[in-house]
């Protein structure tokens, strides 16, 4: 892992700081459209969202926001998708 892996990587956020959003919030955010948000998600370059039960998805806000700083400071294809598995394998972790 590189110097700028570890820098993306650092993000620590504590339970109860964790805050689940909506896919309308979450596009909001992103700026993007629906099909956009979804070609991210499917190039790995988004967080795929998390069940609530049927038919309902929320999406990690913080997640969300580590990804938008990564683009926002120049970080290439390659490293956002680096960043964005990072984030979805600290999940297993969220319990400590």
């Amino acid at each position: 892992m590189n110097h700028t892996d570890q820098h993306l990587h650092s993000t620590q956020i504590a339970p109860q700081d964790l805050q689940l959003i909506r896919k309308p919030e979450a596009l909001r955010m992103l700026g993007i459209s629906k099909s956009n948000f979804h070609i991210k998600i499917n190039e790995g370059l988004l967080p795929a969202g998390i069940s609530l039960g049927a038919n309902s998805v929320g999406y990690f806000k913080h997640e969300l926001a580590s990804v938008i700083i990564a683009m926002a400071t120049g970080k290439t294809q390659e490293e956002v998708k680096s960043l964005v598995k990072y984030l979805v394998e600290q999940r297993h972790n969220l319990l400590g």
